[in-house]
């Protein structure tokens, strides 16, 4: 079982009432075999924007997932490591956020080992917002590399496609690995689209339980290839 929580800042530059909120983040992953695994998210958005005489506030919950990831296979030369999960997001959690229906978020993954450490891996996304039908197309490229003994640092582009508006983003942080089941991270991104510039600020933890296991052994490459699915949720802000 694990637990991956973080806590993100947001806000938008060159605008004249710029929103500024914080999202706080919640998976919990539970393995039922070596393959497979049931997952839930649970999202809390606070946002306020300021105007000349008054203030607006937004709070809530913003999303609430459940459902499945399959692991296919190996790396094996080339050909990278590969999953699929997928998750439907409950309509109605908030007055403030919630969405109208049920919808689907499906993710391919592809990750691919380097040489001394390193790590390339990507998610490639087909969503729906859950107020309408148009699907939101995304992918999420990261480089991960060593710095010194526990501590990793990574490179970020990820971005999106909704009827016809490209949107895309970079970030980058550092992860730290406390020890086999324990890991912290932050991070920091921008993107600049359709003349809005917007920035975030992100912490978090991820923490897991090996005692259902028979042999106590564990991947830390679970970590990665989870983690990194974690900043799909930022392409929204």
């Amino acid at each position: 079982m694990q637990f991956q929580q973080g806590l993100d800042y947001y806000s938008f530059v060159d605008t004249k009432y710029p929103p500024r909120g914080f999202v706080s983040n919640n998976v919990i992953r539970y393995g039922i075999s070596e393959t497979v695994e049931l997952s839930a998210l649970i999202d809390y958005q606070s946002e306020q924007t300021k105007f000349d005489t008054n203030t607006t506030s937004l709070s809530g919950l913003s999303n609430l997932h459940f459902g499945f990831r399959v692991h296919f296979n190996n790396q094996k030369g080339w050909i990278p490591t590969t999953g699929f999960q997928m998750r439907l997001k409950i309509p109605k959690v908030s007055n403030d956020f919630g969405s109208n229906q049920l919808a689907t978020v499906m993710v391919f993954v592809a990750n691919w080992s380097l040489p001394k450490n390193m790590s390339i891996a990507t998610n490639w996304i087909l969503s729906y917002n859950g107020n309408d039908n148009y699907p939101t197309g995304k992918y999420v490229v990261n480089f991960g590399f060593p710095i010194y003994k526990k501590l990793s640092g990574f490179i970020e582009n990820y971005g999106q496609l909704n009827q016809g508006i490209f949107q895309t983003r970079f970030d980058g942080g550092f992860a730290y690995l406390v020890s086999n089941n324990v890991q912290l991270d932050l991070s920091a991104g921008y993107g600049n689209n359709q003349n809005v510039k917007d920035y975030f600020i992100s912490t978090g933890i991820s923490y897991r339980f090996t005692n259902f296991e028979k042999n106590n052994y564990v991947n830390n490459s679970h970590f990665s290839c989870l983690y990194f699915i974690a900043f799909v949720i930022r392409i929204r802000h």
